[in-house]
C-alpha cells in the first residue's frame, strides 16, 4: 500500500464518525483510530470540537517460516542497483552470502552499499526501487 492510499484513509477516518478503520491488503495490515482518550474526556455539550488525533499503527509484517529478514540499517531511499546503468545487486532466487552488498541506500547525498548478514536465498524483495524505507524496516526475505 502506498502512502496516498493511507492519507486517504487517515482523511477518511477524520471526516467521517467513525472511530476507526482496519485494512489488510496481503502481508500488509494498517488500523487507523481516532484517540478515544480525548474523545471521551470532551462533554458532549462542549462547544470545542473533539480533538481527532489518528494514532497509526506500524504495518504487522512476520516473515514466514524458515525465512529471516534482511533490514535497514538506516533511513533513506532504497536502490536496487549502485546505479543506474548496473544490473540490480541480487533478485528473487539469487543466492547471498554473508557480507555480500544487496543494495544501495541513499541518505543525506551518500550512496551506502547495505550488505547481506545471512547467507541464503533472496525469496522476496519487501521494497521497491527508490522507495524511502525506514530503519529497521525490512528489505528482503531470505531462506538461510
Amino acid at each position: 500500500m502506498d502512502f496516498k492510499k493511507i492519507e486517504e484513509l487517515i482523511k477518511l477516518v477524520e471526516q467521517s464518525d467513525i472511530n476507526g478503520l482496519a485494512v489488510e491488503e496481503g502481508d500488509f495490515k494498517i488500523e487507523i483510530q481516532k484517540n478515544q482518550a480525548a474523545l471521551a474526556a470532551t462533554p458532549p455539550s462542549a462547544a470545542a470540537t473533539p480533538d481527532k488525533t489518528i494514532e497509526l499503527a506500524a504495518p504487522e509484517l512476520q516473515p514466514a517460516a524458515g525465512l529471516q529478514e534482511i533490514k535497514s540499517p538506516m533511513t533513506g531511499t532504497f536502490y536496487q542497483a549502485a546505479s543506474p546503468d548496473n544490473p540490480p545487486l541480487v533478485s528473487v532466487g539469487a543466492a547471498v552470502a554473508k557480507g555480500q552488498p544487496v543494495c544501495v541506500i541513499e541518505a543525506m547525498k551518500t550512496f551506502n552499499e547495505i550488505e547481506a548478514d545471512i547467507a541464503g536465498t533472496i525469496e522476496k524483495i519487501l521494497v521497491a526501487n527508490a522507495q524511502l524505507v525506514e530503519a529497521g524496516q525490512p528489505l528482503f526475505l531470505v531462506r538461510a
